[in-house]
């Protein structure tokens, strides 16, 4: 994929982004939280920025945002990780429940990943941060 097709298809999930968050905005109301509702909330928060701060988490959320892959499809988009490290992060990233792993019967066994619901929220969110650390290469 050229330079200019993933910009343009990057220009397009932001675009995307930034109306669903418009709507999103439009029907918002203002709550107010108890302390401990709010300590709840912040448990999950942790949880999520501690899976997304970590390196090449990012990466693999973005690429499975762009469509469903396999273990080799995402290693080799990855220049420079490990198979092991990659297992890891794969595996650290199910658990948050940000991607889900399905194995298909074939043979060899091949294992495909994607993104749950709440895992393309977060790559929702994350598109303008990306797009800005790329605008700056």
């Amino acid at each position: 994929m050229s330079r200019e097709t993933r910009d343009k298809e990057l220009t397009l999930l932001i675009e995307d982004f930034l109306a669903k968050l418009a709507q999103a905005l439009s029907k918002h109301e203002e709550v107010e939280y108890s302390v401990e509702e709010m300590e709840g909330r912040m448990k999950g928060v942790i949880s999520f920025l501690s899976a997304l701060s970590q390196r090449w988490s990012l990466a693999i959320i973005f690429l499975l945002y762009m469509r469903n892959l396999k273990f080799n499809e995402l290693r080799e988009l990855l220049p420079g990780i490990s198979s092991r490290t990659l297992t890891d992060k794969l595996r650290m990233l199910e658990k948050s429940g940000i991607l889900t792993r399905s194995v298909m019967n074939s043979s060899p066994v091949r294992v495909r990943y994607s993104l749950t619901t709440s895992g393309r929220e977060i790559a929702l969110s994350c598109l303008p941060l990306l797009y800005q650390l790329q605008k700056q290469k």
